[in-house]
């Protein structure tokens, strides 16, 4: 039996007009002569979305995200195309949607309540959860337009999420509450999301995405460029962030093979920071072209994209010994490297490391600038190596380590994601759960009185 859908958007477009001058509409209207331009906020949209799946979309300022949102909870009309929602929607499109500025916070309750189609009788009998929800209890008769927007926020949340709704959109309404209200919120959403219910969201914030999500949608410039497994999605989604070019990415290439990898390396000792650099033998003039090494969907691929005037030819995790490795030791010290070739002169360098857990999350991140270690001018033909030691704090399990060189305003020469997948072991005594290793010393000891201790015994100790 096949899973029901609660979304379907087939060939779904919008056109804003856009008019130079306020007077053109008006001579629009009464001479009959076009004074618009078209502007495609979305283009031949289509996709479906299972009941209980939480799916998020990710994509530049301007990309038609929003657009979608709204259309598909009906507060702005389609151009062309046709949208299928089965079941009851709340949606948190922005701070106050709907809400009177005017109104106090308690009648802005009933106002988007309302709105959201519940009764006054409903909502009688929430006012006290929703108010204790949003910790706005002192504010609640206040005015709406003197709220921060982090109230604003809280407020907005609280009264969507009262309905107890099918399918619950989010719009980047959560960015700006405080740590504490946004921990709060996803709890409550992942309470949804075991219940079955459909989530779709919006953010930039990739971390979410990766860690939220079972599924993503990445917009540019009103269509949908790829969806699948999170991850991945994130690896495209930074390619048109960084990618250096506002051109449409280039089609997936068949990733480097192992074989291919290793061609590049070599037996020479590694370069230190603080070395000279020394010019490579062989500064290939072919291949300027941006390049793109492939788009996998399976995790843990490498996913390789940059214009190439640098070119990571080399990167790898070192042990204590100068050893490569992929599975650690939780607690050792490891050398993450990459040697670097530039196949054009290059004013300034930012070179970098990103640990992602399974799921993609950044778990930790470094490059020379955050080091303190600013690179300058590097002259064609050179090749110098980057290095960040490291003890391995993970606790066990499979991560991926991504390396980059970039310009450091963002545009990437040679980013290769999740370029190595390694293994940490080592850390028995943890919670399986657990993503560090806090080197722990557990004790237990005992109390003379009710408050005033004695010298603690030592019960347990374990570098785990």
């Amino acid at each position: 039996m096949t899973e029901a859908v609660a979304i379907r958007v087939r060939n779904l477009s919008k056109v804003f007009r856009v008019y130079a001058h306020p007077t053109d509409l008006l001579k629009e209207l009464l001479l009959g002569s076009t004074r618009h331009t078209d502007f495609w906020g979305l283009r031949d949209v289509s996709f479906e979305i299972r009941s209980g799946e939480v799916v998020g979309f990710v994509g530049r300022n301007g990309a038609g995200k929003s657009t979608l949102l709204k259309i598909l909870t009906g507060t702005l009309d389609k151009s062309a195309g046709n949208v299928e929602v089965n079941g009851q929607v709340a949606a948190i499109l922005e701070l106050g949607t709907g809400f009177n500025a005017e109104f106090s916070g308690r009648e802005n309750i009933y106002l988007g309540a309302l709105c959201l189609g519940m009764s006054r009788r409903e909502i009688d009998s929430r006012l006290d959860d929703i108010i204790a929800f949003s910790e706005l209890a002192p504010f609640i008769d206040q005015p709406f337009k003197t709220y921060s927007s982090g109230m604003k926020s809280r407020l907005t949340f609280s009264v969507a999420i009262s309905v107890d709704p099918d399918i619950l959109i989010i719009d980047e309404a959560l960015s700006v509450g405080d740590a504490k209200f946004q921990r709060k919120c996803f709890t409550k959403i992942d309470d949804f999301r075991r219940r079955g219910k459909t989530i779709l969201l919006v953010s930039h914030d990739t971390n979410t995405i990766a860690s939220f999500c079972d599924r993503a949608l990445l917009l540019e410039k009103g269509e949908i460029i790829a969806d699948g497994l999170p991850g991945p999605i994130i690896n495209r989604y930074l390619e048109v962030l960084f990618g250096g070019s506002d051109e449409s990415m280039p089609e997936a290439l068949a990733p480097a093979s192992p074989e291919t990898a290793a061609d590049t390396r070599t037996e020479e000792p590694l370069l230190t920071l603080g070395a000279a650099p020394r010019t490579h033998p062989e500064a290939p003039e072919a291949n300027r072209e941006p390049v793109s090494d492939g788009f996998n969907l399976a995790r843990g691929e490498e996913y390789r994209f940059g214009s190439r005037e640098a070119e990571i030819v080399d990167f790898g995790i070192l042990d204590a010994q100068g050893r490569r490795a992929d599975v650690l030791v939780s607690g050792r010290p490891y050398t993450f490297f990459q040697r670097i070739l530039f196949h054009e002169d290059v004013t300034v360098v930012s070179s970098g490391y990103v640990i992602r857990n399974a799921k993609g999350v950044d778990l930790f991140g470094i490059t020379n600038f955050t080091a303190g270690k600013p690179l300058g001018f590097q002259a064609k033909g050179t090749v110098i190596e980057t290095r960040a030691d490291v003890v391995m704090w993970l606790a066990a399990g499979d991560y991926f380590l991504t390396v980059g060189v970039a310009r450091p305003d963002g545009p990437q020469y040679d980013l290769r994601n999740d370029a190595l997948h390694f293994t940490v072991t080592g850390t028995p005594g943890l919670f399986t759960t657990s993503l560090v290793n806090l080197d722990a010393r557990f004790s237990v000891g005992t109390l003379e009185g009710p408050a005033r201790p004695t010298s603690m015994a030592t019960a347990a100790e374990g570098d785990g």
